[in-house]
C-alpha cells in the first residue's frame, strides 16, 4: 500500500525512515564515521613519530677533511650505524674555519634525524675561541652520544735533559718564558692541553703552533721546540723508534700499547680536567624527535658493541665509549666548564 501523503512527510517515496532533522539526529552510519576517526587518531597519535625512521639515507656530516683521524673514525662508526638501523649513512666533509664550517651547516639543518654532526671538542670549545659564532652547543645541538676516546701524550726530545715530567715542570719554573711547545694549531687540543699545564703549576712557556701534527713533530725531533702534547696515535711510532720520549699519558690507566708511561697522575702531575684527551661524539640538531634520538642511540651503541668496530679502533689507539645521550650532556658540561677558563685565561682568540 503506498504511503498517504501525510506519511509521505515522514517516509521516502519508497517508504525507508527519514528523519525530520538529520543534522540533529545523526545515523547511525555518521556515528560509525566518527568512531571511525577517532580509533585512527588515537592509533596514530600512539605510534612513535620514527616508527618508519630511517626512511631516507643518512647524512653524517665531519667538520674535516677526508683522511684525518676523525674521518676515518666516522667511517667506521657511520658504517655500523647504518647496519644497525638498516639504512645507509652517507659521509659529507665540510671542513673549514677550525669546524665551524660542517657544525653550523648541522645546527641549521632540519631537525629530523637525517642531518647528524660527527664532532669532537670544536663543538664546546669553538664558541669561546671564536668571536660572533650563529651556533652555541647547548642552544642548537641535541646530544645523541659519546663514540670513543683517544690519549694525548707528553713527548720531548730523545735526548732532552729531563727524564720526566717533575724534571719538565722545575726547568720551566727555573727558567721563566725560555721553554717553548709546539701544537697543531692555535685552539688546538694540543695547544690548549699545554696551557691547562701551564695554569695549573704556574709555568711560563712560548707557544709555537703548527699547521698540524706532522710538521711540529718534525721540528720536536729536530730540537727546535722543547715538548709537545699530542695524540697517541700520531707519536706512538716515533716513541716506539726511539726518537720521541714520552713523559706522561691522559688517563686514567696507562696505554696497552706504552705500559712503560705513566699516567699525568702518576707521573705527579695531577689533571684531572684532562682525565681522556681527545673525544669524539654524534650530535643532531635541537629539536629532533626524542624516538629519533633513541633510535640512533641504540645504533650507536650497537655500532660500538661490534667486536669488528672494536678491532679497528684498538689499532687505532682509540677506546670506543658509548653510553646515553645525557651522559654525553654532562661529558659536555665539564668539558666547558674546563676549556672555556683555560681559553679565557690564556687569552686565545681566533679568526674564523
Amino acid at each position: 500500500m503506498s504511503p498517504s501523503p501525510t506519511n509521505a512527510k515522514r517516509y521516502g517515496a519508497h517508504g525507508d525512515h527519514q528523519p525530520l532533522k538529520s543534522s540533529m539526529r545523526p545515523s547511525l552510519y555518521q556515528h560509525l564515521l566518527q568512531s571511525l576517526a577517532l580509533l585512527s587518531f588515537l592509533l596514530i597519535g600512539a605510534c612513535p613519530v620514527s616508527a618508519a625512521y630511517p626512511e631516507r639515507p643518512i647524512r653524517l656530516i665531519i667538520p674535516y677533511a677526508a683522511g684525518g683521524p676523525t674521518d676515518i673514525l666516522g667511517r667506521i662508526v657511520g658504517e655500523k650505524m647504518g647496519e644497525a638501523l638498516k639504512q645507509t649513512v652517507v659521509i659529507d666533509n665540510r671542513q673549514g674555519a677550525g669546524a665551524n664550517v660542517g657544525i653550523t651547516a648541522v645546527a641549521k639543518s632540519p631537525a629530523d634525524g637525517y642531518t647528524l654532526l660527527f664532532g669532537d671538542i670544536n663543538l664546546v670549545i669553538n664558541p669561546f675561541l671564536y668571536k660572533n659564532l650563529s651556533f652555541e652547543v647547548q642552544r642548537d645541538f641535541t646530544s645523541v652520544g659519546l663514540v670513543a676516546s683517544a690519549p694525548l701524550v707528553l713527548v720531548v726530545h730523545q735526548n732532552a735533559p729531563f727524564k720526566n715530567v717533575t724534571d719538565l715542570v722545575m726547568a720551566a719554573k727555573a727558567k721563566p718564558a725560555t721553554m717553548n711547545f709546539a701544537s697543531a694549531g692555535a685552539g688546538n687540543t694540543t695547544h690548549l692541553a699545554v696551557e691547562l699545564m701551564k695554569s695549573k703549576y704556574g709555568l711560563d712557556m712560548v707557544h709555537v703552533p703548527y699547521k698540524g701534527a706532522t710538521p711540529a713533530l718534525n721540528d720536536l725531533m729536530a730540537g727546535h721546540v722543547n715538548l709537545m702534547v699530542v695524540g697517541l696515535s700520531a707519536a706512538k711510532g716515533l716513541i716506539e723508534g726511539g726518537k720521541l720520549r714520552a713523559l706522561a699519558i691522559t688517563g686514567d690507566k696507562r696505554a696497552a700499547t706504552l705500559p712503560n708511561v705513566p699516567t699525568f697522575e702518576q707521573a705527579s702531575l695531577s689533571l684531572p680536567e684532562m682525565k681522556i684527551g681527545s673525544w669524539w661524539a654524534i650530535a643532531a640538531p635541537k629539536g629532533t624527535p626524542s624516538e629519533i634520538v633513541q633510535e640512533l642511540n641504540t645504533a650507536l651503541n650497537s655500532a660500538l658493541s661490534s667486536n669488528e668496530t672494536k678491532a679497528k679502533l684498538k689499532d687505532l689507539n682509540i677506546e670506543p665509549l658509548g653510553g646515553t645521550p645525557q651522559e654525553l650532556d654532562k661529558w659536555m658540561g665539564a668539558e666547558i666548564e674546563t676549556w672555556s677558563k683555560v681559553i679565557k685565561k690564556a687569552g686565545i682568540q681566533l679568526e674564523p
